[in-house]
């Protein structure tokens, strides 16, 4: 069976335009990151965008087995095939927001921004251009999902970030 799904993902979906697209997906981010890094936020920061890997690509591995989505294009014929968005694209996006946007107002608006623009414009992209299928999902579940996560991971990281600091100065 996987020698199947390697031969078909060479000849069907390696280095087709939807290949491509999700390598730009994959990299892109990570360069764009890498210019605006704070490197004094660099441990908190990363921190923060680990978190929100592990649970997007907990929560991908449920949607896949769940068949709310599936993809139509992947980047290695590997499961999921949403590497580029679990890996790059949504935790380099949180990571800016949080590195960015300090108050808890400012960044819950810039949240609902991207909540947004990823929810009602990056994903109707992503089923149009083939990288991905909808079964039994809806875009709005996809906004409340980057809100809420987004916001269980800052008061998390800034939870951990106060113990942190509270025994060092104990030291």
């Amino acid at each position: 069976m996987a020698e199947l799904d390697i031969k078909y993902w060479l000849h069907d979906e390696f280095l087709t335009g939807s290949w491509w697209l999700l390598l730009v997906f994959l990299i892109l981010p990570w360069i764009i990151w890498s210019i605006f890094l704070n490197r004094k936020q660099i441990l908190e920061t990363l921190l923060f965008g680990t978190f929100i890997i592990i649970i997007t690509f907990l929560l991908d591995l449920i949607g896949i087995t769940f068949r709310f989505w599936g993809y139509i294009t992947q980047f290695l014929p590997i499961y999921p095939g949403a590497l580029p968005f679990d890996f790059s694209m949504v935790p380099v996006t949180f990571m800016l927001l949080y590195q960015y946007f300090r108050t808890w107002r400012s960044f819950i608006v810039s949240l609902i921004c991207m909540a947004s623009a990823f929810s009602f414009i990056g994903e109707p992209f992503s089923i149009w251009a083939h990288l991905v299928i909808y079964i039994k999902w809806k875009y709005i579940y996809s906004f409340i999902y980057y809100i809420v996560i987004g916001i269980i991971v800052r008061a998390c990281v800034e939870k951990l970030v106060a113990i942190s600091k509270s025994q060092r100065l104990l030291q």
